[in-house]
């Protein structure tokens, strides 16, 4: 069961790290020109996406955050394994619990941004945080 859930991480993480990096290589799926990709995914008033460079460094750092749940099997108990994990579980919590936070509802307020991150990103990244954590305590009870 724990691989299976390791391996839906790993498609869950891994598709968005594609997806930055498409960003990253000019693309403005899933919208029709990069200003409605900027209001869709970024929401704090820009016109434009982020260079590429920071797409790709996104997208480096997602694919990493991908592979982790395979680390993880057979680990759990290491030092190194636990702290990764629980660094990783915190960031995807922190960012879902924020796009509730009335302050980052102020500051990222564009539309269909907003409306999205409040239905699909935010709890998106709160079932990751909670699916790293699951994956953890599951390897723990082996």
């Amino acid at each position: 069961m724990n691989a299976v859930l390791a391996f839906l991480i790993f498609v869950g993480v891994g598709t968005i790290a594609v997806i930055h990096a498409l960003w990253g290589l000019g693309s403005s799926w899933p919208e029709a020109n990069h200003e409605a990709l900027a209001r869709g995914v970024v929401g704090d008033g820009r016109k434009r996406m982020p260079p590429p460079w920071q797409c790709f460094a996104v997208a480096a750092l997602l694919a990493l955050v991908a592979l982790w749940p395979w680390y993880v099997l057979g680990r759990a108990s290491e030092p190194a394994v636990l702290t990764g994990t629980f660094a990783i579980a915190g960031a995807f919590v922190a960012r879902g619990w924020a796009g509730y936070s009335p302050r980052w509802r102020r500051h990222f307020n564009d539309e269909p941004f907003a409306r999205r991150d409040k239905r699909y990103y935010s709890p998106y990244s709160l079932l990751l945080g909670v699916s790293y954590l699951a994956l953890l305590a599951g390897e723990m009870e082996r």
